[in-house]
């Protein structure tokens, strides 16, 4: 895997890392990238601010350094970068205080994606009849997630060139054997057996969601009346979480967090997972890709 690393100017210059760790996580929108290089020498004149990470021709990661650094010790001299893709940009900008009436996916383009160089690609961008409040303070991503569970019943995603995607993700499906290492955990105690919710005019907790998987589980839970998730999606978090797979193979596995994997030769494994996180390194003994599954939807 080749690193394009990308100047202010416009300017970019090619390396190969010594050492790469590529990671993408279910709980962020953007993916992170770790590399090192021996180098005698300073690897640049001038400070890169973007990298693009490639295998075979397609790019597997675009983003920003966040960190570039060196170390000095008994192995030499090494030059190390720490990125993330574009996504991290809603995560880092604040989006813009207002109060928006009737909004749409095309106004909150305008007013917090396109000022930090990323766009919107599918979803729905009809105006929706109501008022978006976005306070100070209020990141990028955090108003994008609000306006979408709010008025589109649906959470944004990022796909790796930047573009912000409401339309439902469709999971790419894998059939995977033959993994180096495997390991199977299971949770008893991730389900969640009830879930009360708060009544917003008197205050009481009195609707009551029973889960009937989870016989001979106490696990409660208590959700304000303004609680930003459901206790449908509180009980099927928990539901996912009872079975965890670790896979280790050898090469590069290039899923994403959400795809649907058939895992054969698992022991008592019957059911179809889901990616949680994928982590590929490379260095100078080969490449392994790890993968941590859950239980599919």
């Amino acid at each position: 895997m080749r690193a394009v690393f990308l100047f202010p100017d416009g300017g970019t210059k090619e390396a190969v890392p010594d050492t790469l760790s590529l990671r993408r996580d279910s709980d962020t929108p953007a993916d992170s990238l770790e590399m090192e290089f021996l180098a005698d020498a300073p690897l640049f004149d001038r400070e890169p601010t973007g990298v693009r990470a490639e295998r075979d021709g397609e790019t597997v990661f675009l983003g920003i350094v966040d960190e570039h650094g060196v170390r000095l010790d008994g192995r030499g001299r090494r030059e190390f970068f720490s990125c993330r893709s574009l996504a991290a940009r809603m995560i880092d900008c604040e989006a813009l205080p207002g109060v928006l009436q009737d909004p749409s996916l095309r106004l909150l383009e305008q007013r917090f994606l396109l000022p930090i160089g990323l766009k919107l690609g599918a979803g729905d961008a009809a105006p929706k009849r109501g008022t978006f409040t976005v306070e100070k303070g209020v990141s990028v991503w955090r108003a994008m997630c609000d306006f979408g569970r709010a008025f589109l019943k649906t959470e944004p995603h990022c796909s790796r060139d930047g573009t912000v995607v409401f339309a439902k993700r469709e999971p790419r499906r894998f059939c995977l054997s033959g993994a180096a290492r495997a390991e199977v955990i299971r949770r008893p105690y991730s389900a969640v057996s009830r879930v009360a919710v708060q009544n917003v005019r008197n205050g009481t907790y009195t609707a009551v969601w029973e889960n009937p998987d989870a016989k001979g589980i106490c696990r409660i839970r208590y959700l304000s009346a303004h609680a930003r998730t459901s206790p449908k999606a509180l009980i099927e978090a928990g539901e996912r979480g009872r079975l965890a797979v670790r896979l280790v193979f050898e090469g590069y596995f290039d899923g994403d967090p959400g795809d649907a994997v058939e895992a054969e030769g698992i022991e008592g494994v019957r059911e179809t997972l889901a990616v949680e996180r994928v982590r590929f390194t490379a260095d100078g003994t080969g490449e392994t890709t790890e993968l941590y599954l859950v239980r599919g939807e």
